[in-house]
């Protein structure tokens, strides 16, 4: 793609600079030093400089450049080789990276390494092909953990059990001395034996946090038959978890994992009531320096009574927690819940649920007052919502907001997944500033599956292309919140990449039928400046982030594969030779 001027290259590098630079301390980059230039010390020198690259700026200033100075933990310059020579003097450290890929530092920008690392014990089950397979790899996992007190699992796949779930009987007959709990492939719904709910000291009728969408499944006798959804399925289960040393290391973990894959910053999007438990631990790694990335933290709003104290809550855990490279700076509310269990709240009802259309936390005037609120006190806002009911109330509280406010917000406003939004709500994410953030790797999805929920509503679903026509800011996000998911890749923006551009799982062939229209194909460039300038906007750290420009902070990694030629179905195991943070190597050798 790119050239660099090897004439001029060769004229300042000197042995003399060699020299210089063998007596000091190792350096950062294993490289050359530069020629000095005759000329007065400048703020602006480069510490380091970067040539021989192809470099993608996300920056629609300069979207492609071969060369990048930095000074410490700044960009001082990027562009052509003729443009460099102001900046060198007898110190500069040169690395020719012949031909390899610069990007700016990847952003996840709706993950949980807090929610993956409390539930580190869960055992996957297999993928399973009908209700009977299913329930002989469950006699399986019983078998093969007699020992196990509690037994923890995820995998039971929801279109095996109808809109009414499977029942705690079913489970009983398997096992009834244990409590067993096991989340579904969402994770938005829960499957427990009889002894569990015995011994989770609910008693027989506890109260569903938000009836039709949050609730313990009774049978016509009121009895709790095991089956638990969305905000009542995580509490639930948070009276079996909890955050120990093992936790804490699989947190690190993951952390590490991430940044393996050139994530530079995250938003972890809330841990649902394990906050101060994950927040200490980041914080204990980011003050002994472990903490390789900008780590954005989230309070998650998931009952209807907490949003009174919600912001009070937020104020109190950034107090508390915040250190240089983590901030709690964004409310998560977890406003509807998902088709899978028929519980994302829709404008029309869905096709196998007469009379049911899902529903939401609270109603537009309650959000109104939260999106005032916390624009007062400068926290972001981050919100799911799969339905198009749903989004459609984020939209029009923030334009309430604005009219009371009598101004554009002053806060990130951003709608995570977004599985289906109304044609006519398109252009209100650009005309209101609400960011479009979207998980790639779901964008691969069994079309008949949803179809039985949502008829012709499941031929469009994410349409991140539409949000993108109209003018929206959209970004990039694993949402990972099991292991099996780091485990696979499926957490690494890479994949999210592949997925994205091909609408193809990582598995299919170049042959096989793509999920959704065509234009959903995104470019890879559009899949990068999403993952890198889109996340920095959320995260309204733009100014210093997410593009390779003069003067922002120099977070970057360097790729040894063409992302931008190779064969897309190798995209997701690309893994970062060098992930630099703060210009520092974090990850990677030279």
């Amino acid at each position: 793609m790119f050239t660099v001027n090897s004439i001029y290259l060769k004229s300042v590098v000197v042995s003399v600079a060699l020299l210089l630079c063998a007596c000091q301390a190792e350096p950062l980059f294993n490289s050359q030093a530069v020629e000095a230039v005759d000329r007065p010390a400048a703020e602006n020198l480069a510490s380091h400089v970067f040539v021989g690259a192809e470099i993608f700026t996300s920056s629609e200033k300069t979207p492609l450049a071969s060369v990048m100075a930095i000074s410490d933990d700044r960009i001082v310059y990027i562009g052509d080789p003729e443009g460099l020579e102001p900046f060198v003097s007898d110190s500069t450290i040169t690395v020719d990276l012949q031909g390899k890929l610069i990007l700016p530092g990847l952003i996840d920008a709706h993950t949980h390494p807090g929610y993956l690392a409390v539930y580190d014990r869960m055992i996957d089950l297999p993928e399973a092909k009908n209700r009977e397979d299913q329930i002989e790899d469950i006699k399986i996992l019983l078998a093969e953990n007699a020992d196990a007190e509690v037994i923890y699992a995820i995998g039971w796949d929801n279109r095996f059990f109808g809109t009414e779930g499977p029942s705690a009987a079913e489970l009983d007959e398997l096992e009834s001395e244990r409590p067993v709990l096991i989340f579904d492939i969402t994770m938005h719904s829960l499957w427990v034996n009889s002894r569990a709910l015995e011994v989770s000291g609910l008693g027989d009728d506890p109260v569903d946090p938000l009836p039709g969408v949050a609730y313990y499944k009774r049978d016509e006798n009121g009895e709790l038959t095991g089956y638990i959804t969305e905000m009542a399925a995580t509490l639930f289960a948070s009276l079996f978890f909890e955050m120990g040393e093992s936790e804490e290391a699989t947190l690190l973990g993951y952390i590490n994992y991430l940044s393996s894959r050139g994530v530079t910053s995250l938003l972890d999007a809330g841990n649902f009531g394990f906050d101060e438990e994950v927040y200490s631990s980041v914080k204990k790694l980011d003050e002994r320096g472990a903490l390789p990335m900008r780590y954005h933290g989230a309070y998650t709003l998931f009952l209807p009574n907490q949003a009174e104290t919600a912001l009070d809550e937020l104020q109190r855990l950034a107090a508390a927690y915040n250190s240089e490279n983590l901030k709690i700076d964004t409310l998560k509310v977890f406003f509807d819940g998902v088709v899978e269990t028929r519980t994302a709240h829709m404008l029309q009802n869905y096709d196998d649920t007469p009379g049911n259309r899902g529903g939401s936390l609270f109603g537009v005037g309650t959000l109104t007052k939260l999106v005032v609120d916390l624009d007062q006190a400068g926290f972001n806002l981050h919100v799911h919502a799969l339905g198009d009911q749903s989004s459609r109330t984020v939209l029009d509280a923030v334009e309430a907001a604005r009219q009371q406010l009598g101004r554009p917000l002053g806060i990130r406003v951003a709608i995570t997944h977004l599985q289906v939004i109304d044609p006519a709500d398109f252009s209100r994410y650009a005309e209101l500033d609400v960011i479009g953030q979207f998980t790639p790797a779901w964008h691969y999805y069994d079309q008949s599956f949803y179809a039985e929920a949502l008829g012709e509503r499941a031929k469009h679903p994410y349409p991140v292309a539409e949000l993108m026509k109209e003018g929206a800011t959209v970004n990039f996000s694993s949402d990972v919140y099991f292991p099996s998911e780091w485990a696979d890749d499926s957490a690494s923006p890479f994949t999210g990449i592949q997925v994205g551009h091909t609408r193809r799982g990582r598995e299919s062939g170049p042959d096989d039928p793509a999920s959704g229209p065509k234009s959903e194909q995104l470019s890879r460039e559009a899949m990068v400046t999403g993952y890198t300038m889109g996340g920095a906007i959320q995260l309204g750290t733009e100014g210093a982030l997410g593009s390779l420009e003069a003067g922002k902070k120099a977070d970057f990694i360097v790729l040894g594969d063409d992302l931008f030629a190779m064969d897309p179905a190798g995209i997701s195991e690309i893994i970062p030779e060098v992930v630099v943070l703060n210009g520092k190597r974090v990850q990677g050798q030279w």
